[in-house]
């Protein structure tokens, strides 16, 4: 894991995954007190633009500003550029290799995170990228890559955190998405991992959105999340 110490309530990032900015603000004011980092993906970021980000930020939380870049390096560096200065912590990008160096050339102070596999993929997607690989195989090679070429971190899914933390050591960030608390759906996700697994096989930070959302008892869910994760760090 990362040498800093994470505060509890930094380790999961919430999945601001909505379409209405107000509902994505609302529950921003609803779970601050709790969570104080949040995800803004594509479907919000296209409906709100940067005055959700600006609200976030103004509201002291952190932001992963997660919108899987991936074009031509130019494009990606420019793009980058303009994320300079609006308080945001990590932003995503394609786990190819000229992407990851043109995203790190921008030099913004952001953490760039590179996106190994997406946790909706499974073997049969995988295959149909005709890689003779595993899915791991696969997380492995594209983690191997942008580490070597200085990127801050990875996304991966909870089912390879232990693998990377054996293989690739312990100086890189690393997100895990797809982390559903027992009994919860599977929603449209694979390869997924309880909170205290991923924690306890090197993930710095989870990303949860519906669980916590959808839960009768939002403020209840996320302190049982967060005991899970308090009891896997010790």
């Amino acid at each position: 894991m990362t040498t800093t110490p994470i505060p509890l309530e930094d380790r999961i990032i919430f999945a601001l995954d909505v379409a209405d900015p107000r509902e994505a603000m609302a529950l921003v004011d609803r779970l601050a007190g709790r969570i104080s980092f949040f995800k803004v993906g594509l479907q919000l970021f296209f409906a709100g633009g940067w005055p959700v980000v600006e609200y976030i930020v103004g509201k002291g939380c952190k932001v992963m500003l997660d919108l899987k870049l991936y074009d031509i390096p130019a494009t990606v560096r420019l793009a980058v550029r303009q994320f300079a200065d609006r308080g945001i912590t990590f932003t995503t990008v394609h786990g190819y290799g000229p992407v990851v160096e043109a995203a790190l050339e921008a030099d913004t102070g952001i953490g760039i995170l590179a996106v190994t596999v997406l946790t909706s993929f499974g073997a049969e997607q995988v295959a149909e990228l005709q890689y003779q690989g595993t899915v791991d195989d696969l997380v492995l090679q594209r983690a191997e890559t942008v580490l070597r070429l200085g990127c801050h971190g990875v996304v991966c899914s909870a089912r390879e955190a232990g693998l990377l933390r054996l293989r690739l050591g312990q100086d890189f960030t690393m997100v895990t998405p797809g982390i559903r608390p027992t009994g919860s759906s599977l929603d449209d996700q694979q390869r997924v991992a309880t909170p205290g697994s991923a924690i306890a096989d090197g993930a710095d930070y989870l990303v949860i959105g519906r669980p916590i959302r959808d839960a009768v008892d939002a403020d209840a869910c996320i302190k049982a999340i967060q005991r899970e994760i308090a009891a896997a760090l010790a």
